[in-house]
């Protein structure tokens, strides 16, 4: 059976913004639109400001208080409905956006996920108040009917176990008013001003009486007839922000959030079967806004595209391979953070991954038993994140000293390689099957002709507990400029040829 959550963001107008801003202290804030009050906080109401004023008589009545006025901004609005989104993703996968204010999730089929439904509202509370947003929630087997129970109280709202019917009776219809104006006035004119009233009548008077589209917006309220639904889909990139409410003094504050919003991006990257391999960090710095009290006109200040610019540094993270463990993004951040100062000022923190691409799952080893997690990759990592990213450029590992003997695999990293010689840079790209002798003449070594040695030596000595081998390796060069890889055997003091490079 279909179950939808409603959560529906009554401040979102004023929210959005001082999310994006930060609302300075003991200072009213009003959201303005079309030169009228739209939506205020706590102190202009209780300075007797109230919706649908005039901005003139709002600042009347505020006169004596410290407050400033803010232009609505749907597209401030719009990013953090889609952060929201983005975040409502990981609890399920069918969701849709609902009258510019509010977010439907479908939660029947995920509920034994979640551990139940008082394990999952517990869950969004502690989220929103993170997030510092106020939020009205419903439940009902419609979307519709999920909306409407989110202007009553949470105790009938939230209780789906108890018939829709005699939940939706004591709500009055003037909360869709919008969208049937007409037919909510001539219902009232007689009498009718409560859902019990209006589902009592049958279908039929009532759709003589209001028209067939009242009609089957009442069926799918009640469930009779199918809600049109429309299939969320998530970006092709990450962003979520979260404020701290207070000025962060030191890289220990920042964990809780960084922790907080990597388990979003990983769930999110699971549910979508994503990967990155790198991820950036933007401290958010808001510039708060000073008390304005002759102000006329509505001050804007947002960006063009809704969002408020901040100064400040960032932090970019980034892996060998592509990963969605939170706990590994975690770590490599941290180690990274100990090499960055913070700048001052420093309020919030945002997660931006812009670079994403299609999960390739690797196949595990089924009887591999205690071995150690951490790949190789992790290793780089790791090394990177502490020393920088110049500091490690490959990663090699043999089973053997000597080269005829030995398996080498080298992983190279994006790190650029420095210009100095190093002594992995020495190996030929070609090893002969079996060391070649060269020929010496006084003094001089012959291999298509006389040789330059320009390298070297590289002494190897291996397998003493068997046949002992001494080797000194030198790089030459043929009159051809073509470079290969000799050595003297210390023992019979020969000289062989065992390698050309590339």
């Amino acid at each position: 059976m279909s179950l939808w959550l409603c959560l529906r963001f009554e401040l979102l107008p004023l929210e959005a913004l001082l999310t994006q801003q930060g609302q300075p202290d003991d200072t009213a804030v009003i959201i303005a639109a079309q030169r009228r009050v739209l939506i205020c906080d706590e102190r202009a109401s209780l300075c007797g400001v109230l919706p649908e004023q005039s901005i003139s008589t709002a600042q009347a009545l505020l006169v004596d208080t410290q407050h400033c006025v803010l232009e609505r901004s749907r597209e401030t609005e719009e990013a953090l409905l889609e952060q929201l989104s983005i975040w409502a993703y990981g609890l399920s996968p069918h969701l849709q956006r609902w009258r510019d204010d509010a977010l439907m999730i479908e939660i029947g089929g995920c509920l034994r996920l979640h551990r139940g439904l008082d394990a999952l509202l517990a869950h969004i509370d502690i989220e929103m108040r993170f997030r510092g947003l106020t939020i009205a929630i419903g439940i009902a087997e419609t979307c519709h009917a999920a909306w409407l129970l989110s202007h009553t109280e949470r105790c009938i709202a939230c209780q789906p176990e108890q018939p829709l019917t005699e939940r939706l009776a004591p709500l009055p219809l003037h909360l869709i008013a919008v969208d049937f104006p007409q037919v909510i006035r001539r219902l009232e004119k007689t009498g009718i001003r409560e859902f019990r009233q209006l589902l009592a009548i049958s279908p039929a008077a009532l759709g003589k009486r209001c028209g067939e589209p009242f009609l089957n917006w009442v069926n799918q309220l009640t469930g009779s007839q199918p809600e049109p639904s429309v299939t969320y889909q998530p970006p092709e990139r990450f962003e979520d922000t979260l404020w701290f409410g207070f000025d962060v003094q030191n890289r220990q504050e920042l964990y809780p959030a960084m922790q907080r919003l990597l388990t979003h991006f990983c769930q999110f990257l699971t549910n979508t079967q994503l990967t990155s391999n790198i991820i950036e960090w933007r401290y958010r710095q808001p510039n708060h806004l000073q008390s304005q009290p002759d102000q006329t006109e509505p001050l804007s200040v947002t960006t063009a595209n809704g969002r408020q610019s901040f100064s400040g540094a960032t932090l970019k993270v980034s892996s060998g391979t592509a990963q969605n463990n939170a706990q590994l993004w975690f770590e490599l951040s941290c180690l990274q953070l100990d090499n960055q100062r913070l700048p001052e000022g420093i309020e919030g923190l945002s997660l931006i991954v812009e670079q994403l691409q299609r999960r390739t799952v690797a196949p595990d080893d089924l009887f591999h038993v205690g071995a150690n997690p951490a790949s190789r990759h992790e290793l780089v990592d790791r090394l990177r994140s502490r020393l920088g990213l110049q500091a490690v450029s490959h990663l090699d590992y043999r089973y053997e000293h000597l080269p005829e003997a030995s398996v080498i695999e080298t992983h190279t990293l994006s790190a650029q390689k420095s210009s100095g010689h190093h002594s992995l840079q020495q190996r030929p790209f070609w090893l002969l099957p079996a060391p070649q002798p060269i020929h010496q003449t006084a003094g001089q070594l012959y291999w298509n002709g006389p040789l330059s040695v320009i390298h070297g030596p590289e002494r190897i000595e291996d397998r003493w507990w068997k046949t002992p081998v001494s080797r000194d390796y030198y790089v030459a060069c043929t009159p051809q400029k073509q470079p290969i890889w000799i050595y003297q055997d210390r023992y019979n003091r020969r000289w062989y040829l065992h390698g050309l490079f590339a």
